[in-house]
């Protein structure tokens, strides 16, 4: 029957018209010529209308009454000439909108290709960072998003499976508000989501927590839900909100403090919560999360303390707060900060 059809595949309605298998079958009662012709249109869908034409102008035909000749055969050869132009307009017209339909449908299919190709490509292992006093935010294939404080990176496996945990690699500060993707209370494993920081793994269902890991020293301040602590040096802790785990990898210490959680996530409205902070606690912001070097003259000054909120989306900001209440000189020089004792 393939082969049969092939014979078609090309077919217009004039064709159709003047082919007397279909002429005299088209309409017939027999079941096995109907399902021919519908097998037909199914495997060439563009020939569907064509056959609908022929039908159309097999019905004329048969509708006709049979009369006698009365022109002669002149006439009727010239009747014919008259009519062929406004035939052929109407087949361009159509054939015009056969090409625009069929090459609709390539186009679509060539989009649909791109974008499945585009998909293909963007499985696997996925990053994101942020370079010196830029912030990002970045939203997870589960909807889970994260606010990427200033030098920081993340890693993770798009294509996450149903079986797996979620799993994220963190280097730098950032602000989770992790996707609660467990129905009905029954927590299957992919319900898991878990950060690794160091050689610190956190993992949570759905939570608001945010990680900090800068210079050996790792704190994780958990604002809404539960989020559970494991590391290979025997650590395990569950925190609740409003509780701080400060780790300290190089001395392998660690503590739970209760902390302000608004003053934590101060970084993400783009200030710096100084109460009661050291010089030095503003000298790591300026060389972790802007990439300047900072020389103090006087190592004196680093205990000293300032206090409030100043903004930090530039370093001018802060070298102002600063100048003006420790009362010192500050020096700028490309990227190296120089601070002096009046």
């Amino acid at each position: 029957m393939e082969s049969t059809f092939l014979m078609y595949k090309n077919f217009k309605a004039v064709d159709f018209f003047q082919d007397e298998v279909f002429s005299s079958s088209a309409f017939s009662s027999k079941e096995d010529d109907l399902l021919f012709w519908h097998a037909l249109g199914d495997t060439y869908p563009e020939l569907r209308l064509e056959m609908e034409t022929a039908k159309k102008w097999i019905l004329l035909i048969r509708k006709q009454p049979i009369r006698e000749q009365s022109a002669s055969a002149e006439v009727i050869w010239q009747n014919i000439q008259d009519k062929l132009p406004i035939y052929a307009r109407r087949q361009t017209r159509l054939y015009r909108v056969q090409t625009i339909t069929r090459w609709s449908a390539r186009i679509a299919a060539v989009f649909l290709a791109v974008m499945l190709i585009y998909e293909i490509s963007h499985l696997g292992p996925k990053s994101a960072k942020t370079t010196f006093g830029e912030r990002r935010e970045v939203v997870l294939p589960d909807e889970s998003m994260i606010d990427l404080n200033s030098n920081s990176k993340i890693s993770y496996v798009r294509d996450w499976k149903s079986d797996k945990p979620r799993e994220v690699w963190l280097t730098g500060e950032a602000m989770f508000e992790v996707k609660h993707t467990a129905i009905l209370n029954r927590l299957r494993e992919n319900d898991r989501f878990v950060v690794h920081v160091a050689d610190l793994a956190l993992t949570v269902l759905g939570t608001k927590f945010n990680v900090k890991e800068r210079r050996g020293r790792i704190e994780v301040t958990l604002f809404e839900g539960s989020l559970q602590i494991t590391g290979g040096n025997g650590i395990e802790k569950l925190l609740v909100p409003g509780e701080t785990f400060v780790y300290d990898q190089h001395a392998k210490t660690e503590q739970l403090l209760k902390k302000d959680v608004a003053k934590v996530s101060s970084w993400t409205r783009g200030e710096l919560d100084i109460e009661h902070a050291n010089l030095s606690n503003i000298v790591e912001v300026l060389e972790d999360n802007y990439g300047y070097k900072v020389i103090l003259t006087d190592s004196n000054l680093l205990e000293k303390r300032l206090t409030g909120t100043i903004p930090v989306s530039k370093v001018k900001d802060i070298l102002f707060v600063i100048k003006h209440t420790m009362d010192v000189n500050i020096q700028v020089k490309d990227k190296e900060i120089t601070i002096n004792s009046k």
